[in-house]
């Protein structure tokens, strides 16, 4: 019995062997026959926006302004950036926290370009351990960005704050360490 298993395994391999060599080599194919499809860019106009009667262009199909309110700087603008400078400073200054519960409590105060740009942050390099007395405004760029410094047990920091529009809050965009924590090559300490 187990020579004839052999035997028919013998023969399925010549047969096949035998088989493969019945089809003929490919047919090329010339060049003239190949075509490789092409494609033409339409260039797409964006449509202009819907005007009323009087040919003023609308805000919406409804003529509603969508739009949030822009900024104002006022005192309780002014207040909120201070506020904001004092706790996000507050919140950055502890350089024993674990860096968990650092972050959690710091990255709130953060836009999401300072969240993206702070995120590897080790707190234990922070030399500021508590900020010592109240955010000042010291520049005032436009109603979407304040300048502010908060003085610390290491130094006067600078803090810059950014918002998107009139109801927005005001966000963390940078920290920068007092002059005399700065290291020779300009990275911050």
């Amino acid at each position: 019995m187990a020579v004839r298993g052999l035997s028919v395994l013998a023969l399925g391999a010549v047969l096949t062997a035998s088989l493969a060599g019945c089809s003929g080599p490919p047919t090329p194919t010339s060049p003239e026959t190949t075509s490789v499809p092409t494609t033409t860019a339409t260039p797409v106009m964006p449509a202009p926006p819907p005007v009323s009667d009087d040919g003023t262009p609308m805000e919406s199909d409804l003529g509603e302004d969508t739009s949030a309110p822009a900024p104002v700087w006022d005192d309780t603008s002014r207040e909120e950036a201070q506020r904001l400078a004092r706790d996000a400073m507050t919140a950055y200054a502890r350089p024993d926290t674990p860096p968990d519960q650092w972050w959690a409590e710091f990255s709130k105060h953060l836009s999401a370009q300072a969240a993206y740009d702070y995120q590897w942050v080790d707190p234990t390099s922070i030399p500021a351990r508590a900020v010592t007395g109240p955010a000042s405004i010291t520049a005032e760029p436009s109603v979407y960005l304040a300048e502010l410094t908060v003085p610390t047990d290491a130094g006067t920091y600078g803090v810059l704050l950014s918002r998107t529009d009139g109801p927005g809050p005001w966000k963390v965009e940078r920290i920068t360490p007092p002059e005399s924590l700065e290291q020779p090559s300009g990275e911050p300490a």
